[in-house]
């Protein structure tokens, strides 16, 4: 069962760099898609928290010890990930004194999120 739910974050990491985010910035002004992206993000990792937790009561019965490495590994990056919202917010309405902050920032929550499906990705891997 934990598979299963590694695989519905997995998809929502996915699901939202290849659709949502493209289609935000796509269809809406800069300033809309900003108040979405701030709405969005604090329940996206704590979704994918969730997921991961879940995931790992799951597991207990297991005593797999790289499941654990793994989940818990995804679960600790996206709290990482969550934290950085508030930060990333500042840098961004400091605007132009900012802007180098917030690319920094933004460039390692992505970086962290990348990392995260990866790992999702390997523990289905190994799952299987």
């Amino acid at each position: 069962m934990s598979i299963v739910l590694v695989s519905v974050w997995i998809g929502s990491i996915i699901f939202f760099s290849s659709i949502i985010a493209p289609t935000v910035f796509k269809s809406l002004d800069e300033k809309s898609a900003g108040l979405f992206l701030r709405a969005f993000f604090p329940k996206y990792y704590v979704f994918g928290i969730i997921i991961g937790v879940l995931a790992i009561v799951i597991d207990i019965k297991s005593h797999d010890n790289l499941a654990f490495l793994l989940i818990g590994s995804m679960i600790v990056l996206s709290f990482i990930s969550r934290g950085l919202i508030p930060m990333i917010n500042n840098a961004r309405d400091m605007g132009d004194t900012g802007k180098d902050k917030f690319k920094k920032l933004h460039t390692f929550s992505v970086v962290l999120n990348v990392v995260t499906l990866l790992i999702g990705l390997v523990y289905i891997y190994n799952s299987i």
